[in-house]
């Protein structure tokens, strides 16, 4: 029987996910207004968290070896620096969506401050900063990956809200970009 002991690397390498998946779980889902999640969405992102967190998890415990000295290589620490940064920026975003109809409100609006004088996607480009860092973070490819799926998944979704800002409001700002600040 094989007892794995997880090192001191490998317990701050799971810190980010850990704390996004509740953060994600708790937090947002508890600040979130407006209308409830199908539950075929909400059976799909536990479905799909849970196959995630397991792959992360077990590459990480059984598969990847890390040096001792791993949590002070410059591809950890800035892997972990690019997962706060957007973090921050996702946390700050999703606050400003949240605050952006009164109660009873239904009618869209332009979103604006922090990331969103510079893209439509402000919380889209927050979370692949995330998962970008975390992959730089843990150099695996499970995490790469995920970066990956996410950037995917996420810049199409960023792309739609953008066209459809620019199509609804006629003041909608021209500089500002789909998700990736100055590019795209």
């Amino acid at each position: 029987m094989c007892v794995c002991r997880p090192t001191k690397t490998y317990l701050i390498s799971r810190f980010p996910h850990t704390l996004w998946c509740s953060c994600r779980t708790f937090v947002f889902s508890l600040l979130t207004k407006g209308r409830p999640s199908p539950l075929h969405i909400v059976v799909s992102a536990v479905v799909f968290c849970s196959v995630n967190g397991f792959l992360q998890g077990h590459h990480m415990l059984h598969c990847t070896q890390y040096h001792s000295g791993w949590h002070r290589d410059t591809r950890f620490i800035t892997g972990l620096l690019m997962f706060f940064t957007g973090m921050a920026i996702n946390i700050h975003s999703d606050y400003i969506l949240r605050n952006l109809r009164k109660p009873g409100e239904v009618s869209y609006k332009i979103p604006r401050g922090g990331m969103f004088e510079l893209v439509s996607g402000a919380n889209f480009f927050g979370e692949i900063v995330e998962w970008c860092g975390y992959a730089v973070a843990c150099w695996s490819f499970p995490a790469f990956s995920f970066a990956l799926f996410t950037i995917c998944s996420i810049g199409p979704r960023a792309y739609h809200h953008h066209r459809y800002y620019l199509e609804k409001f006629k003041d909608y700002p021209k500089s500002r970009k789909a998700v990736i600040p100055f590019l795209l």
